[in-house]
C-alpha cells in the first residue's frame, strides 16, 4: 500500500501559498488606498484631517511660479494659556499647495530644539512634540516650515505659561480649639499663589458640601449645634490648580448652663424692720408689745433648757 503523505504535504503547501497571495493582494490594495499608513488623512480628504484643521486639495505638480510660503496655524497650547502638567504637548499645522519640505520642519521651546513628529499628506503637515521638565513661568515656543520650492520658512512664535503648583492657604481664625460663644464663628484665612494667582476659595463645615465664596478671605458660620465642629478651606488658582486636601480648623460649642441660684440669707444676719405710721391704733401697739413679750419668754425658756442640758453633760448625765 502506497503512502499518501506526499500528497497531503503538497496540498498543504498549495493552501499556504494561496493564503499568502490573498494577504499580499489585500496589503497592496490597502497601501494604494492609504499610502501613509492607518489613521493618516487621505490626500485631499478634509473629513480625515488631524486636529480639526482642513487639508488642502492636491493641485498636481508644484507651480514653479509660486512664491508664497506655507500657511501655519498654532493648535496647542494656544497663546496666552496656562498649562498645569509637568509636560506640555505642542502641535502646529502647515499647509502649502506645493507640498511641505520635511527637511525644513523644526520646533523649539525657549530656544531649545525639540525632537519632532509629523503626519503628512501631499500638501499638509501636522507637526507635534512634547516638552517635559518645564519650570513654572512663561515659555516661548517656535515652529517653522518651508515648501518644496524653498518658499519660507513660515515661522510661528507664541508664548504660554506653566503653573503646576497649587496655591497655599493658612487659617487664621479659629486657632486651636476655642469655645464658640453663642454657636457662632467667623472663619478667616490667608492665601497666596506665586504664578497665576488666586481665582477663588471653597469653604466647608463638617461633612457638608463645599461652598464657593469667591476670592473673599472670611466667612461666618452661625447657629452651630452643641459639639465639636470642623471648618475647611482650600484655594483654586487661575490655572486650575488646587490642593486636594483642605486646611482644617476646629471649634467647640458647649451646652448653655444656667448660673447657680444665690445662697439663702443667714438667720444671724436677718434684720426685721417694723415701720409704724402715726395713725396706728393703740390696740395694735399693745398687741405688738404682747407679741414681743411672748417672744422674749420663749427665748428665756429655751435658753434655760439649753443651759440645763449643758450642765447635765458636764456632770456625766447625773442630776444634782
Amino acid at each position: 500500500m502506497k503512502s499518501t503523505r506526499p500528497a497531503v504535504y503538497f496540498l498543504a503547501w498549495l493552501l499556504s501559498l494561496g493564503t499568502s497571495l490573498v494577504s499580499v493582494a489585500f496589503l497592496v490594495d490597502a497601501m494604494q488606498r492609504d499610502p501613509l499608513g492607518p489613521g493618516t488623512p487621505a490626500i485631499g480628504d478634509a473629513s480625515k484631517s488631524a486636529g480639526g484643521a482642513p487639508t488642502s486639495k492636491a493641485l498636481g505638480p508644484p507651480d514653479p511660479t509660486d512664491a508664497n510660503p506655507p500657511a501655519g496655524t498654532i493648535l496647542s497650547p494656544l497663546p496666552g494659556t496656562w498649562q498645569t502638567y509637568s509636560y506640555v504637548y505642542l502641535r502646529v499645522w502647515f499647509s502649502d499647495p506645493d507640498g511641505i519640505a520635511n527637511s525644513s520642519l523644526y520646533m523649539a521651546i525657549d530656544g531649545r530644539p525639540l525632537t519632532i513628529y509629523w503626519t503628512a499628506t501631499e500638501s499638509d503637515v501636522w507637526l507635534s512634540t512634547a516638552a517635559d521638565g518645564l519650570s513654572d513661568g512663561t515659555h516661548n515656543a517656535e515652529a517653522g516650515a518651508s515648501d518644496q520650492l524653498g518658499n519660507g520658512p513660515t515661522v510661528l512664535r507664541w508664548s504660554f505659561s506653566k503653573d503646576a503648583t497649587p496655591p497655599r492657604v493658612e487659617i487664621t481664625s479659629p486657632v486651636g480649639n476655642p469655645v464658640l460663644a453663642n454657636g457662632s464663628v467667623v472663619l478667616a484665612w490667608t492665601g497666596s499663589d506665586t504664578e497665576s494667582g488666586i481665582d477663588h476659595y471653597q469653604v466647608k463645615l463638617d461633612d457638608g458640601p463645599p461652598i464657593d465664596v469667591g476670592n473673599v478671605t472670611s466667612f461666618p458660620f452661625n447657629g452651630l449645634e452643641v459639639g465639636v465642629h470642623y471648618f475647611y478651606v482650600r484655594a483654586f488658582d487661575v490655572a486650575g490648580n488646587s490642593d486636594y486636601n483642605f486646611e482644617v480648623a476646629i471649634g467647640t460649642v458647649l451646652f448653655d448652663v444656667p448660673p447657680p441660684p444665690p445662697p439663702p440669707p443667714s438667720p444671724a444676719n436677718t434684720t426685721i424692720a417694723v415701720t409704724l405710721s402715726g395713725d396706728t391704733p393703740s390696740w395694735a401697739l399693745a398687741l405688738l408689745v404682747l407679741s414681743a413679750a411672748e417672744l422674749g419668754a420663749i427665748l428665756v425658756l429655751a435658753w434655760g433648757d439649753l443651759g440645763r442640758g449643758r450642765r447635765d453633760r458636764s456632770n456625766g448625765g447625773r442630776h444634782v
